[in-house]
C-alpha cells in the first residue's frame, strides 16, 4: 500500500506528555457505549502507527469507535511500554469529547493487540494480578475484554526459542535467568487475566508460534482460569487485513467480549 491510498484517521490525540504518548482515532457513524484500543506488533521494535489504519477504519465501519495506541519501543523499553498502555487505558476513556463528535467517554475498553501488541493486551488483562507495590497495578481494572492475535503470550518460552532473533530479551534486558524479576511483572503467563480473553492464532504462524498461544491456554485452564479462549485458524492468516478470510473471526472475537 502506498501513503496515496492510505485513508487517514478521524483525528489523532495525546494521551500523556511523552512523545510515544499518540493516538488515531477512528469513529463509528453510530454512537457506541465501548471502545476498542488497537496496540499494534513489530516485535517491540517499532511504532508504525500507519499499520494499523486499515484494522482502524474498519472496526469503526462494524461499530466500534477505535483508537490505535503508540507505545515506547526499543532495546530495553518494556517498563516505558508499559507506563504508556497504562496511561493510555486511564486517559483516552476519560478524555473522549475531546476527540470524538458523536461520543461521550466510553465506560468499556476492549483491548485488541497483535503479535507484540497481543502480548501487551494480554498483560494489561492481567494488571490486578501483579504485585501489590507495582506501579502498574490498578485500583480498578479498566479493560473488560482483551482480544489477542497470534500474540507473544509466553515470554520465557519465547525468548528460549529466539522468536524474533531475540527480541523478547532485546525488550526485556536480558535473558529469564538474568533478569527473572522482569519476566515476574511482564509475562502474561506469569499473571492470570482478569477479564474475557480471547486468541486468535494461525496454526502455520512463520514468526509467532501457536505453541506460545496453547502453552498460555493450557496454563491458564490448569490454574482456575476459565475467561481464556483460544481459536487456532489454519494456515498464516493476515491479521492487519480487513478484506482477508480471517478477518470475519477477528470481527466476531471482538464483538463477543464487547458485549
Amino acid at each position: 500500500m502506498t501513503s496515496t491510498d492510505v485513508e487517514y484517521p478521524d483525528a489523532s490525540m495525546r494521551y500523556g506528555s511523552r512523545r510515544t504518548q499518540l493516538a488515531d482515532v477512528f469513529e463509528p457513524a453510530q454512537t457506541t457505549d465501548s471502545l476498542v484500543l488497537l496496540l499494534h506488533g513489530g516485535f517491540w521494535d517499532e511504532s508504525n502507527r500507519m499499520r494499523t489504519w486499515a484494522v482502524g477504519h474498519a472496526l469503526a465501519a462494524a461499530g466500534h469507535l477505535t483508537a490505535s495506541v503508540a507505545y515506547a519501543h526499543g532495546a530495553g523499553s518494556w517498563e516505558a511500554a508499559f507506563d504508556d498502555v497504562a496511561t493510555a487505558i486511564d486517559q483516552i476513556q476519560l478524555s473522549g469529547r475531546e476527540w470524538t463528535t458523536r461520543n461521550e467517554a466510553p465506560r468499556k475498553i476492549t483491548l485488541v493487540g497483535h503479535s507484540a501488541g497481543g502480548h501487551l493486551a494480554l498483560w494489561a488483562a492481567s494488571r490486578l494480578s501483579l504485585p501489590s507495590g507495582s506501579r502498574w497495578r490498578p485500583a480498578d481494572l479498566q479493560t473488560t475484554g482483551v482480544v489477542a492475535l497470534a500474540p507473544v503470550a509466553d515470554l520465557a518460552q519465547a525468548a528460549r526459542l529466539g522468536v524474533g532473533d531475540g527480541a523478547v530479551a532485546a525488550f526485556l534486558g536480558g535473558a529469564p535467568t538474568d533478569v527473572a524479576n522482569a519476566y515476574a511483572l511482564a509475562d502474561p503467563a506469569a499473571l492470570m487475566p482478569s477479564v474475557p480473553v480471547k486468541i486468535l492464532h494461525g496454526s502455520a504462524d512463520p514468526l509467532v508460534p501457536v505453541d506460545l498461544s496453547r502453552r498460555y491456554a493450557a496454563s491458564m485452564k490448569a490454574r482456575g482460569v476459565t475467561a481464556v479462549d483460544l481459536t487456532v485458524i489454519d494456515g498464516d492468516p493476515q491479521w492487519g487485513d480487513p478484506t482477508s478470510e480471517a478477518w470475519p473471526s477477528v470481527v466476531a472475537a471482538i464483538d463477543a467480549v464487547t458485549r
